[in-house]
């Protein structure tokens, strides 16, 4: 089945807000085993969205647009509909009914422009909205089933789940010939893009059913797993032994899986552990305490961090000696050892972190330019660990690349430190 994404508002291609609404269809459909072959974005343009409409219900099987359906001027998508269609705008009861009951529900009067909702092609189906005013449409184009949907992403996604997926999967299941696929997305950090091709390139051969593919993510890089087979079962086993030797070639490089964000995996390892962290940030300015308190129940490991941007309160509140600050400047291993060491005591947690680096685009020396940081551990029965890093980019990766690599500095150590 060929599936096509119609997607129109000038809001889309003016960069005024991201389209959401594809990828949730995208990974919906891919549980059904159905890739999308391709996600086009119209502004607001009569002529633009009935050319792109007429190409994609050429090509398609299915095509889903979203957009344009309320009661406003610039939406006009049903109108673009009725034009390639060849058929005219009419008044549809149902409605017009069902728009009488919205609004007396909410104890308003109905505006006159909502009425521009109730005329929709002639000959095609429309669907009641459950969470709001614009119904879905569905329209027969030539060979192919197209489905209007509101743009909110709420509407959109309800009707989707609703009404199109159901459908969608009625057709699939009463096809003989189906290709069944499985999915899999391996997480990692602190690898490139390349030497992650590099790492699981010699696996490709071995697995003729499963297509190999990468993801950027700063400060992430993904693997992507995509079996093909006659069968769920045959591609649930193509999917499982393609991931195995992922994850052994891998390592302790992949930290998740599939929708497994970075911070609740490294609070799970603390809590395993019987653990506690706190955090001394320099350069990051607080963005590793963000990231791990955006975890509910975070502060069951996480108890505090403190930003010692300057040089007096990296002396105040996580006692870096004046003297270390001194001789060795505020972004050295001296220093990040210090602050590691220092908010460990301060704060009697299990693990101390530290990061201070020169973020830019000022700052910098010969010997550490901008982008230089240092970050450190420290730990019960650990020697405190520092590692010195160079980041390419500007301040704002710098900055997320450093609060990434000094989180995994923790994460390798709980992976490979004996269990109690």
């Amino acid at each position: 089945m060929r599936v096509e994404l119609l997607c129109t508002g000038d809001e889309l291609v003016t960069g005024l807000i991201t389209d959401t609404n594809s990828p949730y269809l995208e990974a919906r459909l891919f549980d059904l085993g159905v890739k999308v072959e391709r996600v086009v974005l119209v502004g607001d343009v009569r002529s633009d969205i009935v050319q792109a409409l007429r190409e994609a219900a050429s090509r398609a099987d299915v095509v889903v647009v979203s957009g344009g359906l309320g009661p406003t001027a610039d939406d006009f998508t049903l109108e673009c509909a009725a034009t390639v269609a060849g058929v005219e705008l009419e008044e549809d009861a149902r409605v017009l009914g069902w728009l009488r009951e919205r609004y007396a529900a909410r104890g308003v009067p109905m505006n006159p422009s909502a009425l521009r909702m109730t005329r929709i092609p002639r000959g095609s189906e429309p669907v009641r909205n459950p969470v709001g005013s614009a119904p879905l449409v569905v329209l027969t184009l030539g060979g192919c089933q197209v489905f209007f949907l509101p743009g909110v992403p709420r509407e959109y996604r309800a009707l989707l789940d609703g009404e199109v997926l159901p459908r969608i999967q009625q057709v699939l299941e009463s096809r003989s010939a189906r290709v069944f696929r499985a999915f899999r997305l391996l997480r990692t950090v602190a690898l490139s893009e390349s030497e992650l091709d590099l790492a699981v390139a010699p696996l490709a051969a071995t697995h003729p059913r499963v297509v190999f593919g990468f993801r950027t993510h700063a400060p992430e890089n993904h693997l992507k797993l995509m079996a093909e087979a006659p069968s769920q079962l045959e591609a649930d086993a193509a999917l499982a032994a393609a991931e195995a030797d992922s994850r052994r070639v891998l390592g302790a490089r992949v930290f998740g899986s599939d929708t497994e964000d970075y911070a609740p995996v490294l609070l799970g390892l603390l809590s395993r552990a019987g653990a506690t962290l706190a955090v001394a940030e320099s350069c990051t300015g607080g963005l590793i305490s963000q990231q791990l308190t955006a975890v509910a129940g975070a502060s069951a490991n996480f108890v505090g961090g403190a930003v010692v941007y300057t040089e007096k309160m990296k002396s105040a509140w996580v006692g870096v000696p004046p003297e270390v600050l001194e001789r060795h400047s505020a972004v050295s291993s001296q220093t990040a050892v210090a602050m590691a060491e220092g908010v460990r005591v301060a704060c009697g947690s299990t693990y101390g972190l530290s990061v201070t680096g020169y973020a830019g685009p000022g700052g910098g020396t010969p010997e550490d330019p901008v982008g230089t940081v240092y970050c450190a551990l420290a730990g019960p029965n650990l020697p405190t660990r520092c590692e010195r890093m160079s980041f390419s980019g500007d301040r704002e990766r710098v900055r997320l690349f450093a609060a990434s690599h000094t989180l995994e500095m923790l994460r390798q150590h709980l992976l490979s430190a004996p269990q109690s």
